[in-house]
C-alpha cells in the first residue's frame, strides 16, 4: 500500500500550492503595474517639458502602444526560452543515463535516502524509478536539477497576459490628455493614475500575500516618484 501510493506520487508530479490563477495573475500584475508606472513618468515628463500641445498624448499613446509589444515579445521570449533550456537540460539528463547508468541510479539512490527512505523499500522505488527512462530523468530533472515542467508558462497566453494588461495600464496616465486641456489633463491624470495603483498594488496581494493596504501604498509611491522625476526633468527643460 505504501508503495503504491509512492508510485503514483514519484510517476507524476510533486504538488505545489498556488494562489488563484498562478503564473496568470502573476503577468497580468506585472503588465498592469509597468504599464501604469512607465505611461505615467512619460506623460508627466513631457507635460512638464511642453504646456501646450498635444505632445504629452502622443508620447503617451507610443509609450503605450510600443512598450505593449515589447513587454508581449518579452514574455514570449522569456517563456519559450525557459522551455527550452528545459528541453536540452532534460536531453543532457537521458544522454547521462544512457552513458553512465550505475552513477545515475546511484544519485537516485542518494536522494531518497536524504528523504529518509532505506532499506527494502528504497531499494524498491529506485528499481521502479529508473526502470522506465522517461521517468527516470523526469525525476533526476525535477530532483536534482529542481524543474518542474507543468510550472511553466505557455509563451504566447504568457505574451498576450503581459501585453494586453501593460496596454490597458498605460492607457490609464494618457486617457485624461485626450479629453481635456494639457494643464487639467496633468492633474486628472495624476489622480486617476495613483488611484489605479493603489488598486493594482492592493490586488497584488493576491499573489503576495502582504497586507493589502502595504502593497497598494508602495505601488502609488513608486509610480509617484518616476512621475516627480521626469516632471522635474521636464520642468527644467521647458525653463532653458
Amino acid at each position: 500500500m505504501a508503495f503504491s501510493i509512492l508510485s503514483r506520487e514519484y510517476d507524476h508530479h510533486t504538488e505545489q500550492v498556488h494562489a488563484a490563477g498562478g503564473n496568470w495573475v502573476r503577468d497580468v500584475m506585472l503588465g498592469l503595474n509597468d504599464g501604469l508606472v512607465a505611461s505615467f513618468a512619460v506623460t508627466s515628463g513631457v507635460a512638464g517639458a511642453f504646456v501646450t500641445g498635444n505632445a504629452a498624448m502622443m508620447a503617451g499613446l507610443s509609450e503605450m502602444l510600443g512598450g505593449a509589444v515589447a513587454m508581449g515579445l518579452a514574455a514570449f521570449i522569456s517563456a519559450r526560452s525557459q522551455i527550452e533550456f528545459h528541453q536540452s537540460e532534460i536531453e543532457r539528463e537521458r544522454d547521462e543515463i544512457r552513458r553512465w547508468p550505475e552513477r545515475e541510479r546511484e544519485e537516485i539512490s542518494t536522494i531518497y535516502r536524504k528523504k529518509g527512505f532505506a532499506g527494502p523499500l528504497l531499494d524498491q522505488i529506485v528499481a521502479h524509478i529508473t526502470s522506465d527512462p522517461e521517468r527516470w530523468s523526469n525525476v533526476m530533472m525535477r530532483e536534482e536539477l529542481g524543474f518542474n515542467e507543468e510550472s511553466f508558462d505557455r509563451p504566447l497566453r504568457s505574451a498576450c497576459a503581459v501585453g494586453l494588461s501593460y496596454l490597458s495600464g498605460a492607457a490609464v496616465p494618457v486617457w485624461a490628455y485626450i479629453f481635456f486641456e494639457p494643464s487639467r489633463a496633468l492633474i486628472v491624470s495624476a489622480i486617476s493614475t495613483v488611484a489605479v495603483l493603489f488598486a493594482v498594488g492592493a490586488l497584488k496581494t493576491i499573489i503576495t500575500s502582504r497586507s493589502w493596504w502595504r502593497s497598494g501604498l508602495e505601488s502609488m509611491l513608486i509610480g509617484i516618484a518616476a512621475a516627480g522625476v521626469t516632471y522635474a526633468a521636464g520642468r527644467m527643460f521647458a525653463a532653458r
